[in-house]
């Protein structure tokens, strides 16, 4: 999502545009912009409704360990790409499919 404008309408033009894909980067913008949504209004009705406040950087680690946690339930393809991304992310190896899962 690095290529992505920083305004509202952008990600969503390439939320939209990507939405039926099931690539691995497009499955995690979708996953980070949910989170990133429940969070931020989870956020909202606590600052509205108690006392609890978390600062910006708080916010974006419950962001990404949830999306990491939601990784770690699925299955990969093996392809350089994948293989990059499970590296960003920090994720196992383990996550990629076998070969005879393809077929």
């Amino acid at each position: 999502m690095q290529m992505i404008g920083k305004r509202w309408d952008d990600i969503m033009d390439y939320l939209r545009h990507h939405a039926a894909s099931k690539h691995a980067t497009h499955i995690i913008a979708k996953l980070v912009v949910a989170a990133s949504a429940y969070f931020v209004w989870q956020e909202r009705n606590n600052r509205l409704f108690s006392a609890n406040k978390r600062n910006v950087a708080q916010l974006i680690e419950v962001v990404l360990m949830t999306v990491r946690m939601k990784l770690h339930t699925m299955k990969f393809g093996r392809t350089n790409s994948v293989n990059q991304i499970l590296s960003e992310w920090s994720l196992p190896r383990e996550l990629l499919l076998d070969q005879d899962d393809f077929g």
